[in-house]
């Protein structure tokens, strides 16, 4: 594999975490600002200040864990005569960006039924995209993997599922608490 080639495929997980993380903590936002407010401007507002604040954070945790990463990597090839690919600093600080926008991309396609529809079959098509979505990805890094692309889809797909219902009863529990 070439340079350039590893390059691109490195930076695969800069998208899939972004992806995946915006996925899964902007669907279980969204479905449980949408049920325990009921209001569309909420939800719109909600899950785009957090949207925003997870892809700067993911795009920050990502960053520093890819630094201790090449860090340990240096550090490998250096005392130990192992041979390892390093992440170039480019690489790091690409892949943090990439990050970024894949988790803000996930937000604004959650949030995008909200603009269009009226609150019970927005929050039931961003489900239902969602989860898709979550099953697609799972599917590609399936098979990026060598794993069994339907398995690894499903298993995303009832990660994002389960993240949905159990920010929909927390927000139950809410309404019963306040």
């Amino acid at each position: 594999m070439t340079d350039d080639a590893s390059e691109e495929s490195y930076h695969l997980e800069g998208v899939a975490f972004g992806l995946a993380d915006g996925l899964i903590m902007c669907l279980g936002l969204i479905i449980g600002v949408a049920e325990v407010t009921a209001d569309t401007r909420f939800v719109v507002i909600a899950g785009v200040i957090g949207g925003f604040a997870n892809a700067f954070g993911n795009s920050i945790g990502f960053f520093m864990s890819q630094s201790a990463e090449r860090a340990l990597q240096i550090h490998e090839t250096t005392d130990h005569g192992k041979i390892t690919r390093i992440h170039s600093r480019k690489e790091v600080l690409t892949n943090s960006i990439i990050s970024f926008i894949s988790t803000v991309a996930a937000v604004g396609i959650l949030l995008a039924p909200f603009a269009l529809l009226q609150m019970n079959e927005a929050t039931i098509l961003t489900f239902i995209v969602g989860s898709m979505m979550a099953f697609l990805l799972g599917s590609y890094t399936g098979r990026l993997c060598h794993e069994n692309a339907f398995r690894e889809g499903l298993k995303y797909a009832a990660l994002a599922i389960l993240g949905a219902v159990i920010s929909h009863f927390i927000a139950d529990l809410i309404q019963i608490l306040v």
